[in-house]
């Protein structure tokens, strides 16, 4: 990725999520010595100029960076990126969900690498699914989510097959991959082995 992209990068973390198996918001969690968002917020500041956290509650307001709340509400995660999208200072955006704090700033100068022209870009990861939460979305796409929105359509999959569109394929063997590298964390059992990797081998 260019050296001049980071001063035209905003950063989305998802942070709508009510963490009702985890028993707390995900943000917030503790994985080692810091919440969740702390980590995802490290990653996006060394690549991106700008930070908005996605969220319809001031819970993560104390670490300092602007929260948007949904302008279509309980429409799913493509409303929490559609709303940053509209307060982005910027064309090129990375979302990011709050609970995969193994999201590292090299996977996503990789994936910007290969987002081509692509309004969307997202990654494939094992031939069977995109992770549309770990993605890359340009400004440009927010009347395509307004018409959807209009019609009932809040699916991001579906989204993709009428925007330019980039599948970026991830495995194994790429250099920038590791184990829990889509790790989402959605109940104890899911930190747990967070702290296992992060002990083990120091991912971050």
């Amino acid at each position: 990725m260019e050296a001049n992209y980071k001063t035209s990068i905003t950063g989305i973390i998802l942070a709508g999520g009510k963490g009702i198996r985890l028993g707390m918001n995900k943000g917030l969690a503790k994985l080692g010595n810091r919440h969740l968002v702390e980590y995802v917020i490290e990653n996006l500041s060394q690549v991106c100029s700008e930070i908005l956290i996605s969220s319809n509650t001031d819970q993560c307001k104390k670490f300092g960076f602007k929260t948007i709340p949904d302008i279509y509400d309980a429409k799913g995660p493509m409303a929490g990126i559609h709303a940053c999208l509209k307060a982005s200072s910027n064309e090129h955006n990375f979302v990011v969900s709050v609970d995969t704090p193994f999201v590292s700033p090299d996977f996503i100068r990789y994936m910007f690498g290969k987002k081509e022209d692509g309004l969307i870009a997202a990654p494939w990861y094992k031939k069977d699914y995109y992770e549309p939460l770990c993605a890359y979305y340009n400004k440009r796409a927010i009347p395509k989510m307004e018409e959807h929105f209009e019609h009932g359509r809040f699916k991001l999959p579906d989204l993709y097959k009428e925007v330019p569109f980039s599948r970026v394929e991830v495995n194994e063997t790429m250099l920038n991959f590791h184990p829990l590298l889509f790790h989402n964390i959605n109940t104890q059992e899911d930190l747990l082995t967070a702290e296992r990797y992060l002990s083990e081998y120091k991912a971050i």
